[in-house]
């Protein structure tokens, strides 16, 4: 993580370089000494080291650790009701991690869940950025900043219209700022004896323009 967006409408998007791996599962954005986090979507099934909850069809409940297709509690493995199974729950899921030397390419990503056309990992000797192939200086699959950036443009050409929102917000503020300030004025001139016709000519606009806009408020 660590590429922040525009605010708009209260919410901030995050980019970052997304490590893929060759079965299609993506890393989360967290690296350490285990290697990548992979994420998960909480409707992904069951793995092993889930806390996981079983519900049979009589309404009793049984939850322990997922491991192997099996439910494992502190008392063993936990029988199956000849009622049967009617519905497996994932609790929480555990964490998975990955080796650095499994990530295959890279994409950026998005925390609204867009994701940047897919670079290549390569050796360093095959390295060729118009290609979308991209390598490591050493065993980690950490991109140099060049690189990075690289892959990031995507981001910030999808993110271009909340920019562009954000511009229109800010604007926004500063007019309705600018109209506050200029209700006051107008209210202040009113106070020291100013005809219509003197502040209409002070805002630019007639006599009877400023008459409407002001005459009216309180």
């Amino acid at each position: 993580m660590g590429w922040m967006g525009p605010v708009v409408n209260g919410q901030e998007p995050e980019g970052w370089v997304v490590p893929l791996f060759a079965d299609g599962a993506h890393g989360a954005g967290t690296s350490s000494a285990r290697g990548r986090l992979i994420a998960r979507r909480p409707d992904d099934g069951p793995c092993d080291g889930d806390r996981v909850r079983l519900t049979y069809r009589d309404g009793s409940t049984a939850e322990g650790i997922w491991s192997d297709g099996t439910l494992l509690r502190g008392d063993g493995i936990v029988p199956a009701p000849s009622t049967g199974q009617d519905r497996l729950e994932v609790i929480d899921q555990a964490e998975q991690w990955r080796p650095d030397a499994a990530v295959v390419g890279w994409a950026a990503g998005c925390t609204c869940g867009w994701r940047g056309t897919p670079w290549t990992r390569v050796p360093p000797e095959l390295t060729d950025p118009a290609a979308r192939r991209l390598a490591t200086a050493g065993p980690w699959a950490d991109l140099e900043a060049a690189d990075e950036n690289r892959v990031m443009a995507e981001w910030r050409r999808h993110i271009a219209g909340w920019q562009a929102l954000e511009d229109v917000e800010a604007a926004a503020a500063r007019q309705a700022a600018a109209n506050r300030a200029l209700d006051d004025a107008v209210r202040a001139a009113l106070a020291a004896g100013a005809s219509w016709a003197d502040i209409g000519r002070a805002a630019g606009m007639t006599r009877w323009s400023a008459t409407e806009r002001w005459s009216t408020r309180d």
